[in-house]
């Protein structure tokens, strides 16, 4: 697997950094545009999101829906302790929103049975902040600190001025976790499909 990706200022476009137009998508949309974008830093060789015509068309629908577990069809009687239901689920879709998606469903069901509640990790709070930290990512590699110089020379416009209230350090380590962990998804990938992952994804 490549190293990670090195950016400079030359080479930094505004469709690498610029995600504001994706800020009001659903989650699962973010977090599928979130992948797409960590896999550019461990050498996918796709270009930005959006500069696919199939992930435009992908993000214009899920403007309108893009929930990650619908309910279809009637469901079936079982036991006392038991029903059947139909669900369409969209594979666009993390692992951590399917879950969080049917366990919102469990919830808002009048089951016959309480399914046993269990511990779960809080979500974040705006999915839209991973984006934002690629871009902060993307800017520190490109030599940019976040610094005073930063926001008055370079940041002339509301997002790059928006990212000063992200914690720059924080980020640089986030992100290399971040990176590491995707980057041992990706190897077990590899190894259980014996592809390589870009072949694989993309």
């Amino acid at each position: 697997m490549e190293k990670i990706k090195t950016w400079s200022k030359k080479d930094l476009r505004k469709e690498d950094w610029d995600f504001s137009s994706l800020s009001k998508l659903p989650s699962t949309t973010i977090n599928r545009v979130f992948l797409w974008e960590l896999d550019r830093e461990l050498g996918s060789g796709q270009g930005s999101f959006l500069s696919k015509k199939e992930n435009r068309d992908y993000v214009a629908k899920a403007r309108k829906s893009d929930a990650p577990l619908e309910e279809s069809g009637k469901v079936a009687k079982g036991d006392g302790f038991s029903s059947a239901h139909q669900f369409r689920i969209n594979w666009a879709s993390t692992k951590p929103d399917l879950m969080a998606a049917f366990s919102a469903w469990l919830d808002s069901r009048a089951a016959p049975q309480t399914a046993f509640p269990s511990k779960t990790r809080g979500r974040p709070r705006n999915q839209f902040t991973l984006l934002e930290k690629i871009s902060i990512h993307r800017f520190m590699q490109a030599g940019f600190s976040g610094g005073p110089k930063f926001y008055r020379e370079v940041a002339t416009d509301s997002y790059r001025k928006n990212l000063q209230r992200i914690n720059w350090t924080l980020v640089k380590r986030e992100m290399a976790g971040i990176l590491k962990d995707r980057r041992n998804e990706l190897k077990a990938l590899e190894r259980r499909s014996g592809k390589s992952w870009e072949k694989v994804l993309y």
